[in-house]
């Protein structure tokens, strides 16, 4: 029986080795922890994404000379169905959830794959012959080979992860721009606030509707995702989907439904409460600067509003100068995490507090600092795993403490 390396024992790696097992390899997992002094390499490796290009045992892998790639692209080898697939900085989320909703109204079979839902792997497994919607990370790019979606989307590009990546920016979009390698350039969808256009553009914004095909599809003030950010997560959604769907359903008032009612998930911009004129807000997923400042002016399109924000965790390198046009909203900032003391510079001037790790003390000192008309924001602009299990923790523990506390 051959042999597959697999780094990483986390989910992606696991289901990886399910995948090789039903496919007749016999799989072998390394970990840092448990790597060898002499690996038996076998003839491919797959690469969990959580694993970096720094570790040892990827290192070891790639001195080696063995064929890499990730566990996304040794899942579609083996995938029997369509794939559409979602990157960028922010709004990956909605747009996946958003376009497997809409796939779904049509009445096709549509699963969420990749960075949210199941990883690619077990959508393979399972033999599912329906669309998967794979939601793409930075990380999940680095091995692409195999992975050819029948369309893909980059919504947007601000620099995050320089940790990761050494070459900045240039590297990241570089990495994100990997979705389009086999992707024809019909299928290549840009968000529109990226600098470039569709080539084969489908869907026009115009006077505040969407077209489709010069057909009326929806007006945005029918729509429940409010936002220019939003509209653009609702446009590459309709791309998407038109890439796929004939008239007749692309058309049809179960679709036209579901742009009228859907909503994010959880911890993207969701509203905890209102009480005495005051909107608690959590929007943990806000994990980038860019978020951040794209979640203020959500909130407060006039630019004329007033928060109280929870930032903190962290960093991954990135630089919060791009925060700098929305400081001038910003009524107190509460800071906690690794990152605290950089944030506290940034916000130099401004009512700014350290409560260190402390969540719990920092969203109570903003809820109680907290004046009618304001809004309590949770946008931390960081990663959460210095703190927290991940974001979805991070945003569950604001949402009880601000339903206990107000």
């Amino acid at each position: 029986m051959k042999k597959i390396s697999i780094l990483g024992a986390g989910i992606s790696g696991r289901s990886a080795a399910g995948l090789a097992e039903k496919q007749g390899f016999e799989p072998v997992i390394y970990t840092d922890d448990t790597f060898p002094e002499k690996a038996e390499w076998g003839e491919l490796c797959v690469v969990s994404p959580g694993v970096p290009p720094v570790s040892p045992m990827y290192r070891a892998a790639a001195a080696s000379g063995i064929p890499m790639i990730s566990e996304m692209a040794f899942g579609a080898r083996y995938f029997p169905g369509k794939m559409l697939a979602i990157t960028g900085t922010d709004g990956k989320t909605t747009t996946t959830e958003l376009t497997v909703a809409l796939l779904r109204a049509a009445g096709l079979a549509a699963r969420p794959a990749g960075n949210i839902g199941v990883p690619l792997s077990v959508l393979a497994m399972d033999d599912f012959c329906g669309i998967a919607v794979v939601e793409v990370s930075s990380f999940q790019l680095e091995l692409i080979q195999d992975f050819a979606p029948e369309a893909a989307a980059i919504l947007n590009i601000s620099m995050d992860h320089r940790d990761r990546y050494p070459g900045g920016e240039e590297e990241y979009r570089e990495v994100k721009y990997r979705i389009f390698d086999q992707v024809p350039p019909e299928g290549r969808i840009f968000g529109c606030s990226m600098p470039e256009l569709t080539p084969c553009p489908r869907v026009l914004l115009m006077d505040g509707v969407f077209y489709v095909d010069g057909r009326e599809m929806i007006r945005t003030d029918a729509l429940a995702l409010q936002g220019a950010h939003n509209w653009e997560n609702v446009g590459a959604a309709l791309e998407l989907i038109r890439r796929v769907l004939t008239d007749e359903e692309m058309f049809s008032p179960a679709v036209r439904e579901v742009l009228r009612t859907f909503r994010s998930g959880p911890h993207r911009l969701e509203l905890v409460c209102e009480k005495n004129g005051i909107r608690y807000i959590n929007d943990s997923k806000a994990t980038n600067p860019h978020a951040v400042a794209a979640a203020i002016r959500a909130l407060a399109p006039d630019g004329k509003g007033r928060f109280r924000i929870l930032m903190g965790g962290l960093a991954k390198g990135m630089d919060f100068e791009m925060l700098g046009p929305v400081k001038n909203q910003i009524a107190g900032a509460y800071l906690f995490g690794d990152c605290r003391v950089q944030l506290a510079e940034l916000f130099a001037g401004l009512p700014c507090r350290d409560f260190g790790v402390d969540f719990e003390a920092a969203i109570c000192a903003a809820c109680k600092d907290a004046q009618p008309g304001e809004v309590v924001l949770l946008a931390p602009g960081c990663a959460s795993m210095d703190m927290f299990k991940d974001y979805r923790e991070r945003g569950d523990r604001f949402r009880d403490c601000v339903l206990k506390e107000v």
